[in-house]
């Protein structure tokens, strides 16, 4: 197909096509209920694992050894292996990425019928699937460079799965096909569950009034349109900037929720007024707004910014490395920033209701009894709550 696009243009006018298309066929699967993923995210996550194998086994074969991107690096990148500091730090940045991009688990862990349900799934699941994925990518892209040398580093799927089928036969069709196939089916749920999905979650507990999960779901598809998604895929480097600015923003979130549940309030919480929309609430702050959190967050947010910045757009912008130093070490750095600002300005400015629990057992949670709506609802009226 003729590339309709310019230059200027992070993609071509197929790939625009096809990912019109793969909006369009994910649409549907948004007015399905969360619990409704479980087996399809199941099935092709068992798909996806045999294709990925498949492809990084055939080309090992095909190259007969790891490729020159783990033999002779220097030859393909022209700089030499990373020492000392210049490791250390790489490392840093990496371990910071995995966090930041792991860090949105909780989307799906709080959906545990235990809250230990989910310990062995983050202690080796997620290990094993950030090594994992990174070895059979990069091994793999390795390769591909030395029985294809004439291609760019065909670090993106679609581009390798378009190098096969245009230097095969027949066969290496089918096998894209078969391929491509699998991964869809992967990218299908991915996409719809952690995307659509809990993103139409966090609308919907900002406004529930108006948006309900599924409303909040096709927000944020129309709005996964307009930010240029394509842009994020132009390089590897680019990629790993984005989900390294996740870190940025979610540490010092991270570290005021744990700061004000474990050591502020010693994970003590009057459960009712949780649920008590008005001023009778001790969490009701000021309209609703907790002026504490926006300032510790931006406090552990500032720091991080112009390495982050530099790290999106280094031709343009341009800062010392100690600010790309600062923004390597983003989670840890900011997690510690705003959490130690959020017990300063509590301690300073004291919310009420600090370290109080209810005194009635509102919601069973004292001892092994359920619940009783009836006392609730006589608990929530009695505070003058309509």
């Amino acid at each position: 197909m003729r590339n309709t696009f310019g230059p200027g243009v992070a993609m071509k006018t197929n790939e625009f096509i096809s990912f019109i298309i793969f909006w369009v066929i994910s649409c549907p699967f948004l007015l399905l209920r969360p619990e409704q993923y479980r087996l399809s995210s199941i099935l092709s996550s068992v798909i996806v694992i045999i294709a990925a194998l498949v492809i990084f086994i055939w080309a090992v074969i095909k190259q007969g050894n790891g490729g020159p991107l783990i033999s002779n690096p220097e030859t393909v990148y022209g700089i030499g292996e990373l020492k000392g500091a210049a490791l250390g730090w790489a490392m840093t940045r990496m371990i910071t990425s995995g966090i930041g991009g792991w860090a949105g688990g909780v989307n799906f862990s709080r959906y545990a019928a235990k809250p230990g349900d989910q310990l062995y799934g983050q202690i080796f699941i997620i290990p094993v699937c950030l090594l994992g994925t990174n070895v059979l990518g990069i091994v793999t892209t390795s390769c591909a460079r030395g029985f294809y040398p004439d291609e760019p580093l065909l670090w993106k799927l679609y581009d390798l799965l378009q190098a096969i089928q245009e230097h095969g036969g027949s066969g290496a069709r089918a096998a894209v096909f078969f391929a491509a196939f699998a991964f869809f089916v992967s990218q299908l749920s991915v996409n719809v569950t952690a995307c659509g999905i809990v993103g139409g979650i966090d609308l919907a507990v900002l406004l529930p009034r108006y948006i309900d999960i599924k409303r909040g779901a096709f927000i944020v598809a129309i709005i996964g349109i307009c930010i240029n998604p394509w842009k994020i895929l132009n390089s590897a480097n680019s990629f790993i900037s984005v989900i390294s600015g996740y870190a940025v923003f979610l540490g010092p979130l991270s570290g005021i929720m744990i700061a004000d549940y474990h050591l502020l309030r010693q994970r003590r919480l009057k459960l009712s007024h949780l649920f008590i929309p008005n001023s009778s609430s001790d969490y009701w702050f000021w309209h609703g707004l907790n002026w504490r959190a926006p300032v510790a967050w931006l406090l552990g947010v500032w720091p991080s910014m112009p390495g982050f910045c530099a790290s999106i757009n280094p031709d343009s912008i341009h800062v010392g490395i100690t600010w790309v130093h600062v923004y390597y070490m983003s989670w840890p750095l900011g997690f510690s920033i705003s959490a130690a600002t959020w017990l300063i300005l509590n301690k300073l400015w004291p919310p009420p209701g600090i370290g109080d629990v209810d005194e009635k057992d509102v919601f069973g949670t004292f001892g092994h009894a359920e619940p009783s709506v009836s006392s609730l609802d006589k608990y929530i009226e009695k505070d003058g709550v309509e």
